[in-house]
């Protein structure tokens, strides 16, 4: 304990004073006989208490356990409550619970001695400090509390504690809210973590990105009951879950998975088995192969987090969309069994060199055309090469989105189309040239899957478009500018932040593995992506095409 004078009993006959032990600054207050002493600092905004109300809360009268003094029937105070003047944020004295508001405000012990106050300052255990703190984070997660979200972060950093602790609670707390699994929220913290880690100390930076991935994971989270996880199954044996995933028999999957963890398997012995799930098929939009990426990044900067990342990983695998059963991505299928042996080098340590002909067959190429391309491309192209040619032609599409289909009402659903949906073939990409690096056997469905990507997003360019405006002529300060408005974004709903990320993340990773004409085309794109406006909401078409779809029922 340190104790310290803080102030004589006569000093506080007005009821409030101001005690400094720097940087502490600890607001005193009498109430009758008692004294109490709580951080001057409101947590909300930090505003002075010193300058707040203090009362005894209602229902609290001597009558019902309090004394006339304040104080409760336990001696405590616990009816003593203060009020901040600036939003009416209510604090218990006794211990600074807050009764109304938020955050809780530290108490100090106080002593009366020969009529002076003497408060006692020391720091309470790291260990206590730390289960305030985190039970603090978790109803502000709870409650998708975006300020407070930060605050208790800061917390944990400013008295010296690690606030990836704040992350794992957080993955714990919302890994069975996911009735269909992982969701965008897990992927696009992955990126935060990363950029966070790039801002090594700048905790101000550092802090915006933990705060936007807890504030995507709680949005997603929100007010959804848990959906438990089938209970450990069958050991754990490749073929076997590949086959469960293929039968969407989530209880055999979810349960060998968990029986791998409870074995002792990790990551390294699973993610053979979660690359080929994610690409046995084109999957839900390109989301499986991102997840599976996403979630082994997360797991290198923390293994721990493999317990509550691999079963909703798991479960999203089993309820994914396989979208190359549609009619508009049919000739997938065929095109992988003509598929020819593929050559030259799977993991990409230099610039590409660049297959022009290619690129520019595939520009604006429906699905089969792209497929075709690929295929007439594939015997004397290096892996490369091909991947090269099909990330320049996703970036090309990208950078060519005509932004009236975003703004357009009067248009069926199958052209329900927008920024989102374009930036998926460069992050798909992206997970494509990690996955099959460390999988090459993948390689036939990465790069065909790439070509269903730039012939679906084929019907929606403006081939026209000027593009000039968005060239970019010093790469160097282009990435400093895109990092600001990361950090500053802007954006309310969180999947278009996550949006941002991570096609920002992976146009970083690409563009010094491209070759010169895909690494214009990846700047150009994203320029254009991130210096355009983003329809967020879109009420007048959806009600259009709901009343079209119920009234074919009465026609």
């Amino acid at each position: 304990m340190v104790w310290k004078r803080a102030a004589a009993m006569a000093e506080l006959e007005s009821g409030a004073r101001l005690f400094k032990d720097p940087p502490r600054q600890i607001a005193l207050f009498r109430h009758g006989a008692q004294v109490y002493a709580v951080d001057n600092r409101c947590p909300h905004e930090g505003y002075p208490l010193v300058e707040g109300s203090v009362s005894v809360a209602a229902g609290r009268r001597a009558e019902d356990g309090a004394s006339a003094d304040g104080q409760g029937a336990d001696g405590q105070g616990a009816g003593c409550v203060l009020t901040c003047n600036w939003h009416n944020w209510k604090f218990q004295l006794a211990d600074g619970k807050c009764l109304l508001g938020g955050d809780d405000v530290r108490s100090y012990p106080v002593e009366l001695r020969d009529g002076d106050v003497w408060v006692d300052v020391s720091d309470p255990p790291p260990a206590e400090i730390e289960a305030r703190v985190l039970k603090g984070l978790r109803i502000a997660y709870e409650e998708q509390d975006y300020g407070r979200i930060a605050r208790e972060l800061g917390r944990l950093h400013a008295h010296g504690l690690d606030p990836s602790v704040g992350l794992r609670g957080v993955l714990e707390w919302s890994h069975d809210r996911f009735e269909y699994g992982t969701t965008h929220a897990y992927a696009a913290s992955a990126d935060w973590l990363a950029l966070a880690a790039r801002a090594e100390g700048d905790w101000e930076r550092q802090l915006v990105c933990l705060t936007e991935a807890v504030d995507h994971i709680s949005h997603d989270a929100l007010r959804h009951p848990p959906y438990p996880f089938a209970e450990p199954g069958e050991a754990f044996e490749p073929e076997a879950f590949a086959r469960a995933i293929e039968d969407e028999d989530r209880a055999a999957a979810e349960g060998m998975l968990r029986r791998a963890l409870d074995d002792g398997l990790h990551w390294s012995d699973l993610e053979p088995s979660f690359a080929s799930a994610a690409l046995a098929h084109f999957n839900d939009f390109g989301h499986s192969a991102i997840w599976v990426l996403k979630a082994g990044q997360w797991i290198e900067r923390d293994p721990s987090a493999e317990r509550w990342l691999l079963p909703p990983l798991t479960r999203s695998l089993c309820f994914t969309t396989r979208e190359d059963l549609i009619p508009d991505f049919r000739d997938y299928a065929g095109s992988l069994a003509r598929m020819p042996p593929l050559e030259g080098a799977t993991r990409f340590d230099g610039p590409s060199a660049a297959d022009g002909e290619l690129a520019d067959r595939l520009f604006g190429a429906s699905v089969s055309r792209a497929l075709d391309a690929v295929l007439t491309a594939a015997s004397g192209a290096t892996i490369h090469t091909l991947y090269d040619a099909l990330m320049e032609t996703s970036a090309r599409h990208l950078a060519h989105f005509e932004m009236q289909y975003q703004a357009d009402t009067h248009r069926p659903v199958n052209q329900n189309v927008g920024w989102l949906d374009f930036t998926h073939a460069v992050t798909f990409g992206n997970a494509v040239r990690h996955l099959c690096a460390r999988f090459p056997a993948l390689w036939p469905q990465g790069l065909l899957q790439m070509a269903c990507f730039t012939g679906r997003n084929a019907a929606f360019l403006d081939r026209e478009l000027d593009l000039g405006p968005w060239s970019v002529a010093d790469p160097g300060a282009f990435w400093g500018d895109v990092h600001e408005r990361l950090l500053d974004h802007g954006l309310r709903d969180p999947i278009f932040s996550a949006h941002l990320i991570k096609t920002s993340l992976a146009v970083e990773e690409e563009w010094p593995l491209a070759s010169p004409s895909c690494r214009a085309a990846l700047l150009t794109a994203l320029a254009r992506f991130l210096g355009s406006p983003i329809k967020q909401k879109h009420g007048r078409r959806l009600v259009k095409q709901a009343i079209a779809l119920v009234g074919r029922d009465f026609a």
